[in-house]
């Protein structure tokens, strides 16, 4: 879900953590975020090595090949779409810095301690069952970090249920 104004500034609400809490009015042309020092700019890409703490004949020769790719309208790295490919010439040149993020889903079917899904009336449905996310016992809550476990947990408690059944009623 995105919304837009007009003016000088963008307003963006996502189903995300920043669109769900904040009112923040992105500018339309990044402005005034570079400068809050939320985006670094240098008109070389040496300064803005500098301003970003790595190494500038590292950041030099992985743009370099990233151009490369432009030129031969093919990424070997990640097998972007040609027509997505821009080189990056001249400056200024721009940096953000970026936070890994992890989704999830929530709710969905329950399930009990034997990870069977259970049925509207709090019933096992017979030899149904559910791991990792699916049913999620985080479910009343967005829980970052612990899926992993999660998922390795209730499959290995569901796959057990699921080689041992017993005969239907």
């Amino acid at each position: 879900m995105a919304q837009f104004s007009g003016g000088t500034s963008t307003r963006v609400k996502a189903f995300t953590w920043f669109g769900a809490h904040s009112d923040y009015k992105w500018s339309t042309n990044n402005s005034e975020e570079v400068a809050k020092g939320w985006i670094l700019s240098s008109p070389d890409l040496a300064g803005l090595a500098t301003k970003i703490q790595v190494n500038p004949d590292v950041l030099a020769k992985t743009v370099a090949t990233y151009n490369d790719f432009c030129m031969n309208k093919r990424d070997a790295e990640f097998q972007r779409p040609a027509d997505t490919l821009l080189p990056l010439e001249r400056g200024p040149f721009y940096a953000m810095k970026t936070y890994s993020a992890m989704y999830n889903t929530q709710g969905g079917p329950r399930r009990n301690g034997k990870y069977e899904v259970l049925d509207v009336f709090g019933k096992p449905i017979p030899r149904l069952y559910s791991g990792g996310e699916m049913g999620s016992f985080f479910g009343w809550m967005y829980n970052g970090g612990g899926n992993n476990a999660e998922a390795m947990v209730t499959g290995q408690i569901a796959a057990r249920n699921v080689l041992s059944p017993k005969p239907l009623k």
